[in-house]
């Protein structure tokens, strides 16, 4: 019996958990309200790996390849997968072994890792990397004519 150090109950059963980089005493009331538990490997990442998904061995693997991108609306994609499927933030949250803030951040617009973009398209079904669009250039003609003029600039501005 000890002392919660995190909501104060007293004479309570209290285990040793880590938040973030502090360990702190905490009874099973707190452990499980702020999801402190030992975290898992997510029902989706294990059930991919059974049916024998290819394992990458690169950390960044998704940036590097360069031909796919995070979709600019990645944040409005996972909120109304997580809606349709009628699951609460914390749900989601216990299912990919993440802490909900994680799910906080990436749905108000915040770039999450990899692994946890990976966590979200296995767990929701959903696309968030999408292939990468071509940068427009314009070239301009360095020939005999006159070259560009703040005029030309203003036009093409229209």
């Amino acid at each position: 019996m000890g002392e919660c150090e995190l909501c104060g109950a007293v004479k309570v059963g209290v285990r040793q958990v880590r938040t973030g980089k502090t360990e702190v005493l905490a009874c099973s009331r707190c452990i499980e309200k702020l999801n402190l538990g030992p975290k898992g490997e997510a029902p989706g990442l294990q059930q991919a790996r059974r049916s024998g998904a290819p394992s990458s061995t690169r950390k960044n693997d998704l940036m590097s390849k360069g031909a796919k991108e995070l979709a600019p609306d990645f944040h409005k994609r996972i909120a109304k997968a997580r809606g349709g499927l009628n699951w609460t933030q914390m749900q989601l949250a216990k299912k990919m072994a993440e802490t909900i803030n994680v799910i906080k951040a990436a749905e108000s617009g915040k770039r999450p890792t990899d692994a946890v973009i990976r966590k979200f398209e296995s767990i929701l079904k959903i696309e968030l990397m999408v292939e990468r669009e071509a940068e427009e250039t314009r070239f301009i003609n360095s020939g005999s004519s006159r070259g560009m003029t703040f005029g030309d600039y203003f036009n093409d501005l229209r």
